[in-house]
């Protein structure tokens, strides 16, 4: 037995040098942002749901770029103050992503809600805007 790991151990240490680690796994919402975007400009819905009013609630979204260049965040505006967008300002190279956080604060709100929040990007000559939607009972 004890020959057998003596063997076996450096065997799997060897054949596991050298293998790349495997890329984050993109779970959720996926906006990709392409050429055309930065360039025209472009929009896109996330949809909230039901919340209850008072409710705090947060989306995790990936802005994934399938751009020929790095793309980066750098800030945003939106129509209501009841949302905001968590960002890294850290350029995203192409084919790669970035998760940014969307909250919705429904305190205040009652009935259906669309806001929308244009997100710039450095370089684009246009921004990404963003319709929010929400169901607040």
């Amino acid at each position: 037995m004890f020959r057998a790991l003596v063997i076996l151990v450096p065997a799997v240490l060897t054949a596991a040098c050298g293998t790349r680690p495997q890329a984050t796994e993109r779970k959720g919402r996926i906006i990709t942002l392409t050429d055309s975007i930065l360039t025209t400009g472009g929009t896109d819905t996330v949809r909230f749901g039901r919340l209850g009013s008072g409710e705090i609630a947060q989306l995790r979204l990936w802005l994934a770029n399938d751009a020929s260049r790095p793309v980066a965040v750098t800030s945003y505006r939106r129509s209501c103050g009841c949302t905001t967008l968590e960002f890294d300002s850290q350029p995203v190279a192409p084919g790669d992503a970035q998760q940014v956080t969307l909250t919705f604060d429904s305190r205040g709100e009652w009935g259906w809600q669309l806001k929308t929040m244009d997100i710039s990007l450095a370089g684009a000559s246009h921004p990404l805007r963003l319709f929010i939607e929400a169901d607040v009972e």
